[in-house]
């Protein structure tokens, strides 16, 4: 694996204790800083930009594009070392990750029939959903494909050392079933299921994302079983701010019928990908017009 600064600081003994104590503002700060450095002067990293300049080029103006293309680069650069950085930041500073629209959370919890909340695959700092939660006193399962379980654990940890459960599911027909029983345990166990349906090229056009020119479809699949579940679906973004600081904001409960529930969550989605286009890991295969995202 690559060794970058991050893991350098979070991951080496002596230096670990020292970074503990910097603010992950400040070392944002920091990163943020060798991004800009890097994308003057690296031919790799502006290569590494040239996807998300093709997608999203037309619409902005020449110096937002340059803007934008740094926190894309910084984005891709944080989102890869948020695992080493938890351990050593969520119990010094809580103030690092905002959880804005919890009573919303609250207010579908209070059914008793648990909560899903739903983020746009590839999009944002979703993966801090379900830890940061977790800190608040929810029973969180946050979902996944699971093709790379061993990875996972050697970063987070296994589930009784992180405080919430990782819910596997693959693309096989019976593996889907299994996925659905242990969903449905968890809802009556009043816990919040977190999942990132995927977006393909086809699809229903109620179920559509739209941004920059392009279309992609929502899975349709995901929505007729939250309709299943009978559950409270509540659409959930993590974002990062100027200032340094993630904010998940997790908005009212969508409609209970899979279509509109879908129509709604796309519509959303789309506003958050236009608006923040910095923040997603899916402009490579947009670019490319690959199946799915």
């Amino acid at each position: 694996m690559k060794l970058t600064l991050m893991r350098l600081f979070h991951r080496t003994p002596g230096l670990r204790r020292v970074t503990q104590r910097i603010h992950p503002v400040w070392f944002f700060r920091m990163t943020h800083c060798s991004v800009t450095i890097a994308h003057l002067f690296w031919p790799h990293t502006k290569k590494l930009a040239q996807p998300f300049r093709a997608v999203v080029g037309d619409d902005l103006a020449p110096r937002e594009l340059r803007v934008r293309a740094r926190r894309y680069l910084l984005f891709l650069r944080l989102f890869k070392e948020l695992e080493l950085t938890w351990s050593n930041w969520e119990a010094r500073h809580k103030d690092w990750v905002a959880v804005d629209g919890e009573p919303h959370l609250a207010k579908a919890l209070q059914s008793g029939k648990g909560a899903i909340l739903i983020s746009c695959h590839n999009f944002g700092f979703s993966k801090l959903v379900a830890p940061a939660l977790t800190l608040r006193g929810y029973n969180i399962y946050r979902g996944g494909g699971g093709k790379k379980d061993g990875r996972r654990v050697s970063r987070w940890g296994k589930d009784y050392q992180i405080g919430w459960q990782y819910l596997d599911y693959r693309d096989d027909y019976w593996h889907r079933l299994q996925s659905l029983k242990a969903i449905q345990t968890a809802l009556a166990a009043n816990a919040v299921i977190h999942v990132s349906p995927r977006a393909y090229l086809q699809g229903d056009e109620e179920m559509a994302l739209e941004f920059f020119g392009r279309k992609y479809y929502l899975d349709s699949r995901w929505f007729r079983v939250f309709q299943i579940c009978r559950a409270p679906v509540l659409p959930c973004f993590a974002i990062a701010t100027p200032d340094g600081k993630i904010k998940i904001n997790i908005g009212p409960a969508l409609p209970t019928e899979a279509k509109p529930m879908g129509s709604k969550f796309a519509r959303i989605a789309s506003e958050y990908l236009t608006e923040f286009p910095e923040l997603g890991r899916l402009w490579k295969g947009v670019y490319l017009n690959r199946r799915k995202f």
